[in-house]
Order: C-alpha cells, then structure tokens, then sequence
C-alpha cells in the first residue's frame, strides 16, 4: 500500500503541470477598451489592461500569433487630420509589452511572420505613395531583418513576408 502511494505522487504532479498547450499569461485574445488602451484577455479568462501610449485615442487590428505574442496599433490624433492615425505597433507577449515600433509616418497594415518570432509592415505618408515601403522586424530585439519598397498589389517580385500586407 505505502509503495503504491509513492508511485501515485509521480503521477499526480504530472497530471498537475501537464502542459496545456497555453501557458496562464499567454493571450488568448486583445480588443480596445472604450477609452482607447488594449485590453489582453488570458487563457485563462483574466482580463488585463495595457496602459496606453501616450497622446494614444485607439487600437487598431489587433492580431494574435501561434507562438501566444499578440499586437496592435495604437492610434493617436494628429492635429488637422479628421480620423486617428497608426503611429506605433506594440506587441505583447507573457505578460509584458516586448517590442514597441513607432513610424513618423502611417502604419498601413501589418502582421505576424515566421509563427510571431518576426512582424512585417507597411508605413507611408497619411495620403498616396509612389511605392509600399515595408519591413520585416524581429518581433523579440526588433532588429532590421529586411525593407522591400515596392507594389503590393502587382505581387511581381514581392517577398514571402509581405503576403499579409495590404495597401
């Protein structure tokens, strides 16, 4: 009987600490609050509140990568134009803001590459832009791994990382 218990504790813990496949800080999900700062809501349902930028009025496209890292623009205003504008990609992973990309100019669009370990994006001016310039970063250092300046929408020439890109 005592032998049988010892064996039962083994067995016990890895039940315990099985891993679930998402950790307890991994995002399961990222919205906007009424007031304009990210909420991240955890695998495990708690809700957190990122404090916003500052001179931030919104969230836009946020997005959520296999590796549990998630990441939106914040939109600030800009004095004599009517509608928020994208001027940082925040992105987020186990609990703590990882990586910040400001433009002086506009975010267009931008996504996850390479299962979250690296993001893509395209920036220009507020109106018209004679090419997409666009960059993949690693998403942990935010090094430079890459700038293609180009058309989008032809798709000739255009590099594997800038298929989630749009206009």
């Amino acid at each position: 009987m005592i032998r049988s218990r010892w064996l039962l504790i083994p067995f016990l813990f890895s039940v315990l600490l099985a891993d679930t496949g998402m950790s307890q800080e991994e995002a399961a999900a990222v919205s906007s609050e009424r007031d304009g700062a990210a909420q991240i809501t955890l695998a495990n349902g708690e809700k957190l509140t990122i404090q916003k930028e500052p001179g931030q009025v919104g969230v836009r496209e946020p997005k959520k990568a296999p590796n549990g890292s998630v990441g939106w623009l914040a939109e600030y205003k800009v004095e004599g134009v009517s509608y928020p504008v994208a001027g940082t990609l925040i992105i987020w992973r186990a609990g703590r803001t990882i990586q910040r990309f400001p433009t002086e100019q506009s975010f267009y669009s931008w996504t996850f590459y390479s299962q979250g370990k690296q993001v893509a994006y395209h920036v220009g001016p507020l109106h018209g832009e004679l090419k997409s310039h666009c960059e993949l970063h690693d998403a942990t250092s935010g090094r430079l791994i890459s700038v293609w300046d180009g058309d989008l929408e032809s798709g000739s020439n255009r590099p594997a990382w800038t298929e989630g890109l749009s206009d």
